[in-house]
């Protein structure tokens, strides 16, 4: 089995705000670690302390993945350049249910793909467009 490791960057507290919601749900986790890009801060500085992070992660000997929220953004720009860091995927629109899976079933899971699939999917079920009809289902 593989050793995997979670960095989430995004712009502003959202990616450590969703750490925080993701372990008030689950309980606390290994392995993850949110930056955010916060107003007047550098990006240099930020791929600075992501590399760092990655570092030492695979010092450790795990895999790591990226997940950040907006593809084309500083955060997003960051996580790409991990890539050449030893960064093995990214995935962009963080969201909760993205995070909930991934966390569920990043220490445990067998194969990386099945894995990422898995959590791509369950991303993307997670968006869904409700209006009123939905209240009256099952009734």
């Amino acid at each position: 089995m593989e050793n995997r490791a979670l960095l989430i960057i995004t712009h502003g507290q959202f990616g450590i705000e969703l750490v925080k919601s993701a372990e008030m749900i689950m309980g606390p986790q290994e392995d993850i670690k949110a930056l955010a890009l916060k107003p007047g801060d550098s990006v240099e500085d930020l791929r600075s302390e992501a590399s760092l992070v990655v570092e030492n992660y695979i010092n450790e000997g795990k895999k790591v993945y990226v997940l950040c929220d907006l593809l084309g953004g500083s955060p997003s720009n960051v996580a790409l350049y991990l890539l050449s860091k030893g960064v093995e995927k990214i995935f962009t629109g963080v969201n909760m249910p993205m995070l909930i899976e991934m966390l569920t079933f990043y220490k445990t899971a067998e194969d990386s793909e099945v894995l990422l699939n898995t959590v791509k999917n369950t991303a993307e079920e997670g968006i869904q467009l409700i209006d009123i009809s939905f209240l009256k289902r099952g009734r």
